[in-house]
């Protein structure tokens, strides 16, 4: 006779809901559609917990993979205008207007100091004498600027040092 001596355990659920199902007859109507109600509340406030816990879930997933915010991430093309003697840097899709002679300077700030480090520096020094209203337009606070990095490839990889 095995098994005999072993009693189920009963669960909180099941104790519960026992209780509650010996209740019943002893509710009105309006009692009964009261609880059905605050079942009914209770159901959808667990559905939405539920569904706010996988949003954020899949909001942590999404921000490791996103790129970094407009303020911290920079698209750079160079183009040469039409004249020959200017050019347009376009930073996050917006055209800046450079002189020849500016060019040449950021295209020396570019590959004339032995690191990069220091390049990235006199890069920023430059804009912050020179063009400030590209730090100011974009953003950018200091050397240390995501925007300087992609400049600086930009740059080396359109121009050589001549």
């Amino acid at each position: 006779m095995a098994g005999k001596g072993k009693k189920k355990e009963i669960t909180q659920k099941e104790r519960l809901t026992k209780e509650l199902k010996s209740l019943l007859p002893d509710i009105d109507e309006d009692g009964l559609i009261f609880l059905i109600q605050q079942a009914n509340v209770l159901v959808h406030n667990r559905r939405v917990e539920k569904i706010n816990r996988e949003v954020e879930a899949l909001k942590k997933t999404q921000d490791k993979k996103a790129p970094p915010k407009d303020s911290e991430y920079f698209t750079i093309e160079i183009q040469k205008a039409d004249n020959g003697k200017t050019f347009y840097i376009i930073i996050n899709g917006r055209k800046h207007f450079f002189d020849t002679d500016e060019i040449r300077k950021i295209v020396e700030l570019c590959y004339r100091p032995p690191t990069k480090t220091s390049a990235l520096k006199y890069l920023y020094q430059f804009f912050h004498h020179e063009r400030d209203e590209i730090l100011y337009d974009h953003k950018i606070k200091n050397e240390k600027s995501p925007f300087f990095d992609t400049l600086f490839k930009e740059i080396r990889s359109t121009f050589s040092l001549s």
